[in-house]
């Protein structure tokens, strides 16, 4: 498939509108949330997620060692 073909102006201002762009990205201050407005920290998976579907089966032996290597004990 052949390139789009553009004419000089279009893609100078394609370039102009790019620049622009990447300048507000940079610029553009977004002020914390308020303390009352902030999301609760994760605790975990959300309900139904798989890791919370089976809780009664006790971990296997390389999950014990992958759980012990996170937690820094291995």
């Amino acid at each position: 498939m052949a390139p789009e073909r553009r004419s000089p102006g279009a893609r100078c201002l394609r370039a102009i509108w790019e620049a622009l762009v990447d300048y507000g990205s940079y610029w553009v201050w977004i002020p914390p949330l308020p303390e009352a407005e902030r999301p609760p920290d994760l605790a975990g998976p959300a309900p139904y997620h798989p890791e919370r579907l089976c809780p009664e089966l006790p971990l296997t032996a390389v999950e014990r060692r992958l759980l012990e290597q996170l937690r820094g004990r291995g």
